[in-house]
């Protein structure tokens, strides 16, 4: 009798050691993408000094590494790296992402993951500052065992001061 209850609770713990292995490598897998999203808006989004902003080719090189070739492609041929650029230099303000979150909002058939998102920024100087949210949908897949953004499509957001948006 106590050799099967010795079983039963080494069974119990196997069991608990391996829900728990599943249960985090989720966790990192959130995580991961919620990372790579994040790192991703804060390279292409984030201007220091409204003076000495970062050009369109110094931002397209530093994320290269979030997109897959097609999605840098096509936000190369939209100028999208620019567009933080042209908003710091207009507006004499600088531009800093302060969060992102994501929602998952399907799997789909070929291992890419959709989601909504939400990115908040804080455009400022040395007077003021304000918070603004920018929604979006992003599409993260999985090329070469490593995590890129396959498509980032955002509704855009009105600055004050500006004529266009972020």
């Amino acid at each position: 009798m106590a050799v099967i209850k010795k079983i039963l609770s080494l069974l119990c713990l196997v069991v608990l050691f391996i829900s728990a292995v599943a249960c985090n490598k989720d966790v990192i897998k959130e995580n991961s993408e919620e990372k790579l999203f994040n790192n991703y808006s804060k390279e292409l989004y984030t201007i220091k000094g409204p003076s000495n902003p970062p050009t369109f080719d110094e931002i397209a090189e530093k994320i290269k590494v979030y997109l897959t070739e097609d999605q840098y492609n096509a936000e190369i041929a939209n100028r999208k790296f620019q567009i933080p650029e042209l908003v710091s230099k207009q507006i004499n303000k600088s531009i800093e992402v302060q969060d992102v979150k994501l929602e998952e909002q399907s799997k789909n058939g070929d291992g890419k993951i959709d989601y909504l998102y939400i990115t908040t920024f804080k455009v400022y100087d040395e007077n003021s500052s304000k918070i603004y949210e920018k929604e979006g949908e992003l599409t993260i897949s999985t090329t070469n065992n490593e995590l890129k953004i396959d498509r980032d499509w955002s509704r855009g957001v009105k600055i004050d001061g500006l004529d266009g948006g972020l």
